[in-house]
């Protein structure tokens, strides 16, 4: 179940999310379609955007601490009603500052072994390939699953306007639609290969 949040802009906004999304992992693990304990289990996918006013890599001490510590109630309540937890995709600014943050919480002692926190990957980010190779070897190092979905990319426009504006030499994501399939493709080769 794919949680749509916008950034919040306040603490209050942020609240609501965290309630909204731990409204959501409740009501998913108590479900039939999570009583029947189906192969493929129901997941909630969250956006970090929403759980922190600040969430920029300004602010990575914070977001580290306090984004930590509501996500990790999130997965807490999720690992004991038996759903997958998915960190959603955001803008390519935050692409590290997210990895950093999915880095703290899937080592930590809470998700070892639970092989249920997932995360999205945007195709289109010229980074995609060297995120999944990272997530491989996090994965490998520590004997466990990451759930991925791979998707084409959002705010593609937005992404485009944004290193316009900055004037960037080149820009974060591929710019034309045959660069997106071809990463995707590329991607998807890595994930189905024995790696």
């Amino acid at each position: 179940f794919d949680m749509l949040g916008e950034s919040a802009l306040t603490a209050i906004d942020a609240n609501k999310y965290f309630e909204s999304y731990m409204t959501a992992i409740n009501s998913v693990g108590n479900s039939e379609l999570n009583q029947n304990k189906r192969k493929n289990a129901a997941t909630v996918s969250i956006k970090l955007s929403a759980l922190h006013p600040r969430y920029e890599v300004a602010n990575k001490d914070r977001v580290l601490s306090e984004m930590f510590e509501s996500v990790l109630l999130l997965i807490q309540r999720a690992r004991e009603v038996d759903v997958g937890l998915t960190i959603d995709a955001e803008e390519v600014d935050r692409v590290e500052l997210s990895l950093m943050l999915f880095e703290k919480l899937y080592t930590h002692p809470e998700c070892k072994g639970w092989g249920n926190l997932g995360i999205v990957v945007q195709a289109y980010s010229k980074r995609a390939l060297p995120v999944l190779a990272w997530l491989a070897a996090l994965a490998k190092l520590q004997g466990d699953c990451i759930p991925l979905r791979l998707v084409k990319g959002a705010y593609w426009d937005s992404e485009i306007k944004l290193s316009q504006q900055n004037g960037y030499d080149a820009y974060p994501v591929y710019t034309r639609k045959e660069g997106t399939d071809v990463s995707y493709l590329a991607c998807a080769r890595f994930l189905l290969s024995a790696h």
